[in-house]
């Protein structure tokens, strides 16, 4: 939480500010390791049929088993790499990559990128692209908006779709992509300390890191339990305000490989589902 915040607790409390930042610290690290533990895109059968049952029935779309997107936390500027932390908003930020199922619950994230990152460098590094093309999830696939790019492992909307079935399979994906945006409101409507408007984490980057994804646990834990929002969900402009373009890495002949076999798998699923 912000540092102002911790100064309010120990003058309500009546304890020093040394004592609620250990007390901070210790909750913030032991929800951190649960959160490593707990937060997992199913690998059962059974537990993975079910989160693509209740995907599909958002909008009829096959083999999906979690929604990504990327989102900013604001924090200070670090006193290392300052520079690395300023995002495309002009603040120091933590892009963090969620991935959410039907429920808004958060199956997987990568928190610990600076700002200045885009969604594609975060995804292409994150430990959750290893294991897709480690082959753990099948043929299951995420869906993404056109800031990813397409591949047999995460399917993207067509940039200007030339038929009814290109045009249906676009707005069922978009129909989809709309669960991870509300997730991440609902995420930061519940905890204001990664709210735009909660004012910004004054830590480390890695204490920021280790917060977000503490107070995503503590998101999924509520979600589960059907705990009510008592604040109206507010979505932050920056989380919905589009893609950017970002090229190809230099010299990626294997990306221009899975970029042939995703459109290839995205031409299949059209012709079997919408057209």
């Amino acid at each position: 939480m912000p540092v102002g915040h911790s100064s309010v607790l120990a003058d309500t409390y009546g304890l020093t500010q040394g004592c609620v930042s250990r007390v901070i610290n210790r909750v913030k690290d032991v929800l951190y390791m649960a959160s490593l533990r707990e937060t997992q895109i199913p690998r059962g059968l059974e537990e993975a049929r079910v989160t693509k049952r209740k995907l599909y029935g958002i909008a009829n779309f096959p083999k999906v088993i979690g929604i990504i997107d990327g989102t900013h936390i604001p924090i200070a500027a670090p006193p290392v790499d300052e520079e690395l932390y300023i995002n495309r908003k002009n603040f120091h930020s933590l892009n963090i990559q969620v991935v959410c199922n039907a429920d808004y619950i958060f199956q997987d994230y990568c928190c610990h990128f600076p700002g200045s990152k885009y969604d594609l460098f975060v995804w292409e590094n994150s430990i959750l692209n290893r294991r897709f093309q480690r082959g753990e999830f099948g043929d299951a696939f995420l869906l993404g908006d056109s800031g990813y790019p397409v591949n047999i492992h995460l399917m993207t909307p067509i940039g200007m779709p030339a038929n009814a079935g290109e045009q249906r399979f676009n707005i069922s994906l978009k129909k989809i992509r709309v669960v991870v945006e509300q997730a991440i409101g609902i995420w930061k409507s519940r905890f204001k300390c990664v709210h735009h408007k909660g004012g910004t984490l004054c830590y480390s980057p890695l204490k920021c890191e280790k917060i977000a994804a503490a107070t995503m646990l503590l998101h999924n834990f509520c979600r589960k339990r059907n705990l009510p929002l008592l604040d109206e969900v507010v979505v932050n402009p920056d989380d919905i305000d589009g893609p950017v373009f970002v090229p190809a890495p230099a010299g990626g002949g294997g990306w221009d490989a899975r970029a042939i076999a995703g459109n290839a798998m995205r031409r299949q699923i059209i012709a079997q589902h919408f057209s």
